[in-house]
């Protein structure tokens, strides 16, 4: 008999940690700003057949008051309105409060894309683009959406 309210007892405080663990969780998502993802450069194109590789750096600005613990970023690129890639950066990285990081990214190009893209490259080689997708966060389920748009050079050799 006297397992029974034991296990009742049990079963409570489990359902009162998990309901503390979700209150919780918006005051930390709060303090976790959402990450600040820009294009900081391309790197590098490579033709190969009917693809191109792009080496990209973005840069990522962490404005919160926690460490960003970045499992995973999934991003899709535009340049000059033209959608050019989607990608995935897959190395996870702890940025500090209120500072940055710069990550390395491969993305493939349908080079008939990037082809008509170069053609219309103006003199000196700058593009608008647009960056949007979702930041994963630690090995939790939370995605953080961001979004970005500036300019960057193009280097064709």
């Amino acid at each position: 008999m006297r397992t029974l309210p034991r296990a009742r007892h049990a079963l409570l405080l489990a359902l009162w940690w998990a309901l503390a663990m979700v209150c919780a969780l918006p005051v930390q998502a709060q303090q976790m700003a959402m990450p600040e993802v820009s294009l900081r450069s391309v790197d590098g194109i490579a033709l190969q057949g009917s693809t191109a590789i792009l080496d990209l750096t973005l840069n990522i600005r962490n404005s919160g008051a926690l460490t960003l613990p970045l499992q995973k970023l999934r991003f899709a690129l535009q340049f000059n309105g033209l959608d050019v890639a989607q990608g995935v950066s897959t190395a996870p990285v702890a940025i500090a409060a209120q500072q940055q990081a710069q990550v390395p990214v491969q993305v493939n190009v349908d080079s008939a894309t990037l082809l008509t893209l170069i053609a219309t490259l103006p003199p000196g080689g700058t593009v608008d683009y647009l960056i949007k997708g979702t930041a994963e966060i630690g090995q939790t389920l939370l995605q953080i959406p961001f979004s970005h748009s500036g300019a960057v050079r193009l280097v064709v050799h």
